[in-house]
């Protein structure tokens, strides 16, 4: 589809590598709106939303994100 180039790296992205990040932006998008939405149930889960907000200051500090790594051990997310 198309290369993606950062200073001396440089990956090809296909269709094959986008779905775990789409599942990323869901899981965290679902986490986020939780948090938010169970607030007034559970005043605990105000805390919520900073799994993946910590999670992508790992992410690009780090170049590792947790949460696709996680996905992609799942199941459905495992190559034949």
């Amino acid at each position: 589809m198309f290369t993606l180039t950062t200073k001396d790296l440089s990956e090809t992205v296909t269709l094959k590598n986008l779905p775990t990040l789409r599942q990323t932006f869901f899981v965290g998008s679902v986490v986020i709106m939780l948090g938010y939405v169970l607030e007034d149930v559970y005043p605990i889960t105000h805390y919520l939303p900073l799994l993946p907000a910590i999670g992508l200051m790992v992410s690009a500090l780090t170049g590792f994100c947790p949460m696709a790594y996680f996905l992609q051990k799942l199941p459905w997310n495992k190559v034949e």
